[in-house]
């Protein structure tokens, strides 16, 4: 089992807008599930893991995004009405780590951004990939890729970069806890 991330970036390096919309979502050419190789990079996994931030949005959306996965949420309270009773809860990063561990499955987990959860699970050195899509957009202001004044991660580059039709890149990293 890998924990890996994966998310969108812009040039300026945001990975999402003032508002939280990940940058990802904000390109002309995204597609869900379809494009930017997320089909791709989500097969072999079966879990997804997120924080509180990340998950609720997605109560309301018009189809459930992870129907045949599992789903852990890092939160130190209670879920809202209407979550379902399937999705497990960790009140801190490394009691997630011993979830997804202990799931009793040998499929990847995609660990959805944000940036603190991801930060997060790379501090306990449990973070094995992280995928970056460059996208070909500014956004001036907005959330980072990394959170500023906190130990930055060595990365090593773990295949060639692919590029989409949009112009966007796709990098992959393997991260060294330092």
């Amino acid at each position: 089992m890998r924990i890996k991330a994966r998310m969108g970036m812009s040039i300026d390096g945001y990975v999402a807008k003032v508002d939280g919309t990940p940058s990802l979502v904000a390109s002309a050419a995204f597609l869900p599930g379809e494009s930017h190789g997320y089909p791709e990079f989500i097969e072999g996994c079966d879990a997804v893991a997120m924080g509180r931030e990340t998950f609720l949005p997605a109560l309301g959306a018009p189809e459930w995004p992870w129907r045949e996965m599992a789903v852990f949420v890092l939160t130190s309270r209670p879920l809202s009405a209407g979550a379902p009773a399937s999705v497990a809860t960790s009140a801190g990063p490394r009691e997630l780590v011993e979830k997804l561990r202990s799931r009793g499955s040998d499929g990847d987990v995609h660990l959805v951004g944000g940036p603190r959860t991801i930060r997060a699970i790379y501090e306990l050195g449990a973070l094995d990939s992280l995928e970056v899509v460059v996208l070909p957009m500014l956004l001036g202001e907005g959330i980072p890729i990394w959170p500023r004044g906190v130990p930055l991660p060595s990365l090593r580059l773990s295949r060639e970069p692919r590029i989409f039709p949009d112009g966007s890149v796709e990098l992959a990293y393997a991260l060294e806890v330092a």
